[in-house]
């Protein structure tokens, strides 16, 4: 990962310096670059995946920043509402976890794992959302759902469980963006591509499948998340952001 100077560093406008952001599926791929962006902008990161989340915590305390982690199940509601419960003021929010599934044709999908996908992916933002708005609602804050581009177009190469569930991610920061914006709560979503995460190897991804040529590295998905969870977007809410390269635009 590299560096980024600027505006969403704490000295910058967009600074989130003394803030506490809570980022699940942050072990790996985008929410560990998610989660580095947000420590170097000034947050106090709280650092979640089923996966031990060690190494991003130890290389968010490397560049002498504030990180804690806590392997938790986002399908697991009393787990995720113990480890908010640490952390009486969430003022960031980042729902990063999820799994991509086999790339089967409706006719070949596979019940084990289509409740896989549909658990941890959808019900599993869900449950975050549930256990993380009671520490926002009395002073407000932010709270970003990574989707993709598969919910907004149907899909690259993934299949239709996958599609259905960042549809759904979708559809759910709408409905928070309306119902929470009367406690100062703005909710917003980003769609990326394909980016260049373990999560995509061997489904058969290719540089060319967006004008830009090449897949997305996570920092750059984390960069436009990071955009969402600051001030800087204080006039933002129930908007999916697409991050695509130019594979579907409008």
């Amino acid at each position: 990962m590299t560096d980024s100077p600027g505006l969403l560093h704490p000295s910058g406008p967009g600074g989130m310096t003394g803030q506490c952001a809570v980022v699940t599926g942050g072990a790996r791929g985008i929410g560990a670059s998610t989660a580095l962006e947000l420590a170097r902008s000034g947050a106090s990161v709280v650092v979640c995946d089923v996966v031990d989340p060690t190494q991003t915590v130890a290389q968010i305390r490397a560049e002498g920043l504030s990180a804690h982690g806590h392997a938790v199940d986002v399908t697991d509601r009393s787990a995720l509402a113990e480890t908010f419960a640490g952390y009486p003021q969430i003022d960031v929010l980042v729902t990063c976890a999820a799994i991509y599934g086999e790339t089967a044709d409706i006719d070949d999908l596979d019940d084990t794992d289509v409740a896989s996908v549909l658990d941890i992916n959808v019900k599993g933002t869900l449950w975050t959302l549930q256990a993380a708005l009671p520490h926002m609602r009395e002073h407000g804050g932010r709270i970003v759902c990574v989707g993709s581009v598969a919910g907004k177009v149907g899909g690259v190469r993934a299949g239709p469980h996958y599609v259905a569930s960042k549809g759904a991610v979708h559809a759910l920061v709408k409905w928070a963006a309306k119902t929470q914006a009367q406690y100062g709560v703005l909710v917003n979503g980003v769609a990326p591509g394909v980016v260049d995460t373990p999560m995509i190897v061997g489904k058969g991804y290719t540089p060319d499948y967006c004008p830009l040529g090449r897949l997305a590295e996570p920092e750059e998905i984390a960069r436009v998340v990071v955009f969402l969870a600051s001030p800087a977007a204080s006039y933002m809410t129930g908007t999916i952001v697409d991050v695509n390269g130019g594979a579907a635009m409008g």
